[in-house]
């Protein structure tokens, strides 16, 4: 007959902190590779369009400063809503003559967006009309968030819209496009501006990542103590 001798409480407890110890490993492991995969995921891989929440703009002129028709943001957001107007300035696409255009005779334009989130943005896109004959023209400079641009004068083709891109590097929650033009007898008319770039990665992230990298460390470094002991 085979006598089975009782476990000793010494291996019992053994093999449950070595249990334990296993298990912690696979907790910190998977909090380690977590945050690695979520610090990763949220880092933008390639620009997108990034759209504001909104904006506050040097109103619109019109009648009032000579103009044949009204140009003004009658929305508050045809500056971001995706409809651009014709090369013919003058055109009715369907809300009346000009409609989609805001112009500017007067006033230099301050246009200050703002975003849900901090955002880097790379590149910024004015769309404008030139129409010399009309006395609407280009700004002579464009400054996008304390950054100035020279414009060509024919940047683009008379009687024509068309879109002029700024690229630089700005992170914020918020940027402000000024366009001067110095000439209280030219019109600057846009229907719409676009931003490139890419939301910032959370704080949290970061944190999480290196948080499940420590407790990992620190975890290998009682178990080598252990096997010293």
């Amino acid at each position: 007959m085979t006598i089975h001798k009782p476990l000793s409480p010494i291996f019992g407890l053994n093999l449950l902190n070595s249990i334990a110890k296993k298990g912690m490993k696979i907790v910190l492991c998977l909090i380690f590779f977590g945050g690695l995969f979520a610090c990763f995921s949220s880092l933008p891989a390639d620009a997108q369009s990034v759209v504001p929440t909104g904006y506050v703009a040097t109103p619109g002129e019109g009648v009032n400063q000579g103009g044949i028709y009204n140009y003004y943001d009658d929305t508050g957001n045809q500056l971001t809503d995706g409809i651009y107007g014709a090369n013919d300035w003058s055109a009715n696409l369907g809300n009346g003559p000009a409609y989609e255009w805001v112009g500017w005779l007067v006033a230099d334009p301050v246009i200050a967006f703002q975003f849900s989130t901090p955002v880097t943005i790379n590149q910024v896109g004015i769309d404008f009309n030139l129409n010399q004959s009309a006395s609407i023209l280009l700004p002579t400079t464009v400054t996008i968030g304390g950054t100035e641009f020279t414009v060509d004068p024919n940047a683009i083709p008379n009687d024509t819209r068309g879109t002029l891109y700024f690229n630089g590097n700005w992170t914020a929650s918020s940027l402000t496009v000024d366009l001067m033009d110095c000439n209280t007898s030219d019109w600057i008319f846009i229907d719409e501006i676009t931003f490139s770039g890419a939301a910032v990665p959370e704080p949290s992230v970061f944190g999480l990542l290196a948080g499940g990298f420590g407790l990992l460390m620190l975890c290998l470094r009682c178990r080598k103590s252990v096997r010293q002991f």
